[in-house]
């Protein structure tokens, strides 16, 4: 039986730093799996979920559910990041997986022309960087695609 890359390996498993006040911008995000390298399976991966952005001149620091998700660089309406390395504990033994993406997004100001009602674009790749599971390949990847709207901020 392969394991398998599932919602929850989407979700940080761990706080990984001191809860910050409001966001300077919310956006609830649509992330559907568009390609699958790790399991050989058809991506049929959808799920919704709250990215809470916290900004410090071109430093950003994404936040789900009130946890460190991930550290990028804003340039215009471009921002880029990465998060850590989660653990994905599995009977056929352990891996890691690292998520990196890149989107164009915009605050209430606008000024971004990503089309009508869409406030966020972007892709991310869960790729597998570590492994002692002999059915998960490091440099296996998962890739998804993300659209949704600015809730806040």
């Amino acid at each position: 039986m392969q394991p398998r890359i599932t919602a929850l390996c989407l979700l940080p498993l761990v706080a990984c730093g001191p809860q910050l006040e409001d966001p300077d911008r919310s956006y609830e995000l649509t992330v559907t799996g568009t390609s699958d390298t790790c399991t050989g399976d058809e991506a049929t991966y959808e799920a919704t979920f709250a990215y809470d952005i916290f900004i410090d001149g071109s430093n950003a620091l994404i936040q789900i559910d009130s946890e460190d998700f991930a550290v990028g660089n804003i340039s215009g309406c471009d921002l880029t990041y990465q998060s850590t390395a989660w653990l994905e504990e599995d009977a056929g033994g352990n891996f890691q997986w690292q998520i990196s993406g890149e989107a164009q997004f915009e605050g209430a100001a606008g000024g971004c022309d990503l089309g009508d009602g869409i406030d966020w674009d972007g892709e991310e790749r869960l790729q597998v960087v570590y492994s002692e599971n002999p059915e998960v390949e490091v440099g296996c990847d998962y890739d998804m695609t993300l659209t949704g709207v600015l809730t806040g901020g």
